[in-house]
């Protein structure tokens, strides 16, 4: 009888092999950030941007995303502003949406071991798509894990802890692993397309910074393969235009929104006052957020300052990566790479660089990007694959002579290094080069040179050798990486976290009123976006932009705070002597209500035209000018209202994309809600449209006819939808694409 062979065993085999080195990245990171995942005594949240910043928008998304709404309008803070337009809370990236659906805690706030899991998984992501970069440059797996472990364990992706910045950074090795594959002409559409389509997806995860560097970068590349093909110039070079006109289309979700928030916002820039949109970020202001010259030092050796960990990677890897450089010279993707990683350390320097200022100069949005030393992570990228190279290559017997020299050289830094932390040590002297974690740098150059010996000699096989670097990668990595997590235990190493949880009281008080109280608060004494954090509506607000709008007054005022109905002040002192002390906090922070301020709604019957921002600034500041009973519209001609008193308004509901008032008019009035003015709300008074004003300025008013009536006010963004719309259009392009043979 004929026998049938069974193939079942050999899938298997296959799909192990696949899945064998994803796996092995995701123990290696698991292990490696054990404080964080396997102990409850540290984590990577204690800072202040962190606490301040991130964490409360992060819990803002998820209460919204566990309440049934996607977290479009933010009404936490300065009057309530977009949320996507803002392009850092990450919204937009639908990857944090997971996060935002994991369970909360019994208090209803984000959980600190998911957030560990999800810091942990980005830096697995990150390893997975350098190792898959690795791949695509003919690299065996051994030598590609390494290189995804320089990656995500060392340089940037390692020593940033802004989520808006890593989810952008990881997806740097698919943009070039597929422009690569158009160079080898490999499937050419379908990998352009997917090279603008991952670059598109960097800048969905908000933050501009790096997905400029990398577009930058990109289009850098593109040239240069262009340029460099056997190919006709046109046809390359439209494929070039087909990758970044994906990009654009895969961004527009986030990209849309930020455009038109952008021009009707105020940025803080480090300058004395908030810039709009076309106004250019001085040069100086790049300064302070650049890498120093002797940061150089601090790509090799810990301790140099706090800026260097943005590209410490270590002597091994170093090492490995300058190896495989000169040996695989002649591959052109290798030398391509070298520019890449040149690159990133020629912009890094921002001031101490000609190139930097250049690219200032004249490519458009750099000015925007304020940290020149965030281009750090294209010189990880381009020397972790580089270290895959001398990995592959350092058995060959071509490379011995090469091997050698580098031994006695790791040899000759070790003992320099020995040298000087005993100097350093028996001095007791604290110089700019002073870390005893140099003592490991020595020690790990010294078994390096030993393995290069045992490699070069043929004591050890390539498995083993490959399997020694990568511990020596993992031994200095893990000497700087995690090295400045603060232990829980510590409250001096902890002064940030712990004040989350402080004020529960007064947010309880404030809601307990029953009605969406406003109020500002002391942002030295409570330290973060408490609004927020707690789901109530703070006035001010520690973040990067504010409505224009809002900002054209005099925001700070008591006049205009009570006008904007702020009713509360959070502090320990009262801020005016009008206010009067409601609530004590177990913090020590009182409640003080404000007995001037006007409420959330209310109607006026009195009229009238302003000419610009300057006059209504003048307006709204002038006691003089009834706020209560009169309204002013800039530029535009008042409508007609009726005179009379006795109106009755309500507010029943207020949520962040959706509000309900009750109006019952005796007579033609404008019905007045200080929230934010702002394109993308509609308002309907009992379901039919209706124009909403642009009421002082600044916030919403609605006419309303005499009689009983239904206001309600619903955010829909077309920005928001149309971007979308065009996301999911140009994912379903890059999908054709692929799917095209």
């Amino acid at each position: 009888m004929p026998v049938v062979e069974n193939h079942q065993s050999d899938w298997k085999r296959a799909w192990l092999r696949r899945i064998a080195a994803p796996a092995a990245l995701l123990v290696i990171g698991v292990l490696f950030h054990w404080k964080l995942v396997l102990t409850n005594q540290y984590t990577w949240l204690e800072s202040p941007d962190m606490s301040r910043l991130v964490l409360p928008w992060f819990q803002f998304e998820a209460s919204e995303w566990h309440h049934g709404r996607f977290p479009l309008w933010d009404p936490n803070s300065w009057t309530g502003q977009p949320l996507i337009g803002q392009a850092q809370p990450g919204a937009a990236y639908p990857l944090n949406w997971l996060l935002f659906w994991m369970p909360l805690n019994n208090r209803g706030w984000l959980r600190q071991d998911v957030l560990h899991w999800y810091y942990v998984l980005i830096h697995f992501l990150a390893a997975l798509t350098c190792y898959a970069l690795a791949r695509e440059l003919g690299r065996s797996r051994g030598a590609s894990i390494i290189a995804g472990c320089i990656f995500s364990l060392g340089g940037y992706v390692a020593y940033t802890d802004w989520p808006q910045m890593l989810n952008g950074a990881v997806w740097a090795p698919l943009i070039f692993l597929y422009l690569f594959r158009v160079a080898r002409g490999e499937r050419v559409l379908a990998s352009s397309l997917l090279s603008g389509f991952f670059l598109g997806v960097a800048w969905l995860v908000g933050h501009h910074q790096l997905p400029l560097f990398m577009s930058i970068a990109a289009a850098g590349t593109w040239v240069v393969v262009v340029a460099s093909s056997q190919k006709p110039v046109a046809r390359m070079a439209r494929l070039g235009l087909i990758a970044f006109a994906i990009t654009g289309l895969t961004s527009t979700f986030q990209t849309l929104p930020t455009a038109e928030y952008g021009r009707l916002a105020v940025r803080w820039v480090g300058a004395d006052q908030p810039q709009r949109l076309g106004e250019t970020v001085a040069y100086e202001l790049h300064k302070p957020y650049s890498l120093k010259p002797v940061s150089l030092l601090g790509i090799v050796i810990p301790g140099i300052e706090h800026n260097a960990y943005d590209w410490y990677i270590g002597g091994v890897a170093f090492t490995l990566g300058l190896l495989g450089l000169i040996l695989a010279w002649q591959d052109a993707r290798v030398r391509w790479l070298a520019a890449i990683s040149l690159g990133g350390i020629l912009f890094a320097l921002g001031p101490n660089s000609v190139f930097h200022g250049v690219l200032y100069a004249v490519v458009p949005l750099v000015d925007k990007a304020r940290v020149p030393a965030a281009g750090s992570l294209m010189f990880t990228l381009g020397l972790a694959p580089l270290a895959a190279f001398g990995i592959d290559l350092l058995h060959l017997p071509e490379s011995g002579a090469l091997s050698r020299k580098a031994g006695w050289i790791l040899s000759g830094v070790a003992a320099v290094l020995v040298f000087a932390s005993l100097f350093f040590y028996a001095a007791r002297v604290t110089p700019a080069i002073s870390d005893n974690r140099m003592v490991i740098t020595a020690f790990a150059a010294l078994l390096l040179a030993a393995l290069l010996a045992a490699w070069r000699s043929g004591g050890i096989s390539v498995r083993a050798g490959t399997v020694g670097a990568l511990a020596l990668v993992l031994l200095e990595l893990g000497n700087v990486t995690d090295y400045w997590l603060p232990s829980s235990t510590d409250r001096a190493q902890n002064p940030y976290l712990y004040k989350l949880a402080s004020h529960y009281d007064l947010a309880r008080y404030i809601k307990a009123q029953d009605e969406f109280a406003r109020f500002a608060y002391n942002e030295e004494e409570i330290g973060y976006n408490i609004g927020d954090w707690y789901g109530i509506e703070a006035y001010n607000a520690y973040v990067a932009s504010v409505p224009a709008s809002l900002w054209a007054h005099e925001a700070f005022s008591s006049r205009v705070e009570d006008i904007l109905g702020v009713r509360y002040y959070l502090g320990k002192k009262a801020e005016r002597p009008d206010q009067r002390d409601v609530f004590q906090g177990q913090s020590g922070v009182h409640i003080f209500e404000n007995p001037k301020a006007f409420p959330r709604v209310w109607a006026v019957h009195g009229s009238r035209r302003v000419a610009g921002e300057t006059q209504a600034r003048e307006r709204l500041a002038d006691p003089g000018f009834d706020a209560r009973n009169n309204v002013f519209l800039i530029g535009e001609n008042p409508p007609r209202l009726g005179s009379c008193q006795g109106d009755d308004i309500s507010m029943p509901h207020h949520e962040p994309n959706y509000v309900r008032i009750d109006a019952q008019m005796q007579c033609r009035g404008m019905v007045i809600l200080t929230d934010t003015w702002f394109p993308g709300w509609i308002a309907t008074v009992d379901g039919k449209r209706a124009k909403i004003e642009r009421a002082y300025g600044v916030v919403r008013g609605v006419v309303v006819e005499p009689g009983s009536h239904i206001i309600e006010m619903r955010y829909r963004p077309v920005s928001v939808y149309l971007g979308a719309a065009v996301s999911l259009l140009a994912a379903g392009i890059v999908i054709a694409g692929v799917r095209r043979k």
